[in-house]
């Protein structure tokens, strides 16, 4: 596993400082009023925190696999990136997935993942490495509580810092592929917003 993680935060020269990302979480409103649990961990925990929560959703599983940015094929930045769909997925085999492609997943800033239960509660992983649950559900807590995830009111994400330093990882080229093919994923209109 990566020592650096999916982002690291950093100095306006691009060189790391010395902040670590914390263990922990927070309960947020969002904007339009709905909830939803923000989630941190190190690299070393991110993969084991993020398929405790994945865990938690009801089957069928949907899957959304967001490329940002597509390392073999650079676009100029503002670039809307592709969507990648599948639907009705059993749990076990977005779990199988995801655990063969861990470098891709926890390690490489190309990407973010949302996976959608059944009550259309979702998990999305982001490209800093940040972990959202939507809704804040009693469910997302107790798997977090399991993991020894402590809830953090006052929590700093990677978002909230000044300048952050993304990670691209050349290995993580074919388990992008392999995934996009193990889960069936579609390629769809990418969505705004």
């Amino acid at each position: 596993m990566s020592t650096h993680g999916k982002a690291s935060s950093c100095q306006k020269t691009g060189e790391l400082d010395d902040w670590k990302v914390a263990l922990g979480f927070r309960g947020d409103v969002t904007p339009d009023g709905s909830t939803r649990l923000t989630i941190t961990a190190p690299p070393e925990q991110l993969d084991l925190v993020h398929r405790a929560v994945v865990a938690v959703l009801g089957e069928p599983l949907s899957v959304l696999y967001r490329q940002k940015i597509d390392r073999r094929d650079p676009k100029p930045q503002g670039h809307p990136g592709r969507d990648f769909v599948a639907l009705e997925l059993s749990a076990a085999l977005v779990a199988d997935a995801m655990a063969t492609a861990t470098t891709l997943l926890y390690a490489d800033a190309r990407c973010e993942l949302w996976v959608r239960g059944r009550l259309n509660d979702q998990v999305v992983l982001d490209t800093d490495g940040s972990v959202y649950c939507y809704p804040d559900d009693p469910a997302f807590r107790d798997a977090l509580k399991a993991c020894d995830v402590p809830e953090l009111p006052q929590l700093t994400t990677l978002e909230d810092r000044d300048y952050v330093r993304h990670w691209f990882e050349a290995s993580a080229d074919a388990e992008e592929d392999a995934l996009i093919e193990r889960l069936g994923l579609a390629e769809v209109a990418v969505r705004k917003g």
